[in-house]
């Protein structure tokens, strides 16, 4: 088959993955809408009361204000919400694989855009003796019952394209036109779901800093211009906080805490962070060098790092003290490491495949018993380990279509 034609026939096996994915995730967003009595139970989420909220008025996130929209204002019903979700999740996965592509030039891009399908359903990995639960306890990358954070994994990722094209070269050419732009992508990740910028923007400051340092100061003016956008964006974060927590408000407010939400629902605590980010930890320590050589590599780690941070000490108290809210930035910053270690791996096993190419089977297994003994259980360790993120995340996407609670 020559180039031509195998383009072709992949760009069909897109199509078809799009639009048959694309028509599973209408059917669960429509009958999450409407709370449809399904084979497992009633489709109990959190989207219905985010669509009464948008026709109300009284929501906080640009998700809720797209649902007034269309059902308020355009009077259409229930299923334009579901084609607009399905939609956002299916563009989320468009917009990963054109990050992988800029993480990974050198990759093949039919690859890559299968990675990206696999890290729409990463969840953590179950094991019943640890912790009883797919989801309660667990913080997972891969949400199906909440709109907001549907909507803020496709708003990050853009904010994260964006800032990967720019953090290594702003110091040279920041111009105008993508000044706004970024302010623009941070405000509406702001708008859709808050979380996202209380674990990138301390991250990016880091990195900002670490860049006047090694200047001495010098670039301090390409720092200033290059974070501007960042507090721009925190303007919508101060109408939200009116909203959510001033006197018309739910009264709560945020507050430190000590692992309160991690504690609450789950067995074994610290078990529940291994179980999920189980593949992203095995890739950052074989991988750990990159932390050093690679920018990128290290600004998704420090994000994860401040989403973790926030996850354990702070949350809300009042009303919504046992929600769980200030995890969402945490299940965020998983899915990220996740996106970005699937690339790490791929990198992993194309140095393997390149030195097989250099040297044959013989000096391949030359090379991993002598330069790099640990190499080949890493790798096979970190394939299973995926597989299974992966088998648990297909499991409880096929649970939550068929309509069982969330809460399993």
């Amino acid at each position: 088959m020559n180039a031509k034609r195998q383009r072709i026939a992949w760009n069909a096996f897109f199509a078809l993955g799009y639009i048959g994915l694309g028509a599973m995730l209408y059917r669960m967003f429509l009958r999450q809408a409407i709370a449809y009595p399904g084979p497992l139970g009633t489709y109990d989420t959190d989207l219905r009361a985010h669509i009464l909220e948008g026709q109300a008025g009284t929501g906080y996130s640009l998700m809720e204000y797209a649902f007034g929209f269309l059902m308020g204002t355009l009077k259409l019903n229930e299923k334009a919400v579901a084609v607009f979700l399905a939609l956002v999740a299916l563009a989320t996965i468009w917009t990963v694989f054109r990050l992988m592509r800029k993480l990974t030039p050198e990759g093949c891009p039919q690859a890559l855009h299968l990675l990206a399908f696999v890290s729409a359903f990463v969840m953590p990995v179950y094991v019943k003796a640890l912790n009883p639960y797919r989801y309660l306890g667990l913080q997972s990358a891969t949400i199906w019952h909440n709109a907001t954070y549907t909507g803020m994994k496709l708003a990050g990722m853009g904010v994260l394209f964006f800032y990967f094209s720019y953090q290594e070269t702003y110091l040279k050419r920041f111009p105008l036109r993508s000044f706004v732009w970024f302010t623009v992508l941070l405000s509406v990740a702001n708008m859709v779901k808050p979380n996202f910028i209380i674990c990138f923007a301390p991250a990016m400051a880091v990195m900002l800093l670490a860049d006047c340092i090694a200047s001495r100061g010098r670039t301090l003016p390409r720092q200033i211009l290059f974070g501007i956008p960042v507090l721009l964006s925190l303007a919508v974060l101060l109408a939200q906080s009116a909203k959510l927590f001033g006197e018309s408000g739910s009264g709560s407010s945020v507050a430190f805490s000590m692992a309160y939400i991690l504690r609450l629902r789950t067995r074994h605590p610290i078990a529940s962070l291994l179980q999920s980010a189980a593949f992203p930890l095995l890739v950052l320590a074989a991988n750990f060098r990159s932390l050093k050589t690679d920018r990128r590599f290290r600004v998704s780690w420090l994000i994860w790092l401040f989403g973790l941070l926030e996850f354990l000490f702070l949350n809300e108290t009042g009303e919504r003290m046992d929600h769980g809210n200030l995890s969402w930035g945490y299940s965020y910053c998983l899915f990220l490491v996740f996106v970005v270690c699937l690339c790490w791996l791929y990198k992993n096993v194309l140095e393997l495949y390149r030195d097989y190419q250099a040297s044959g089977i013989s000096g391949l297994f030359a090379y991993i018993r002598g330069k790099a003994p640990g190499r080949g259980v890493y790798l096979a360790a970190a394939v299973l380990l995926l597989c299974w993120h992966l088998f648990c995340g297909l499991q409880y996407s096929w649970m939550m279509y068929l309509g069982h609670t969330f809460l399993c």
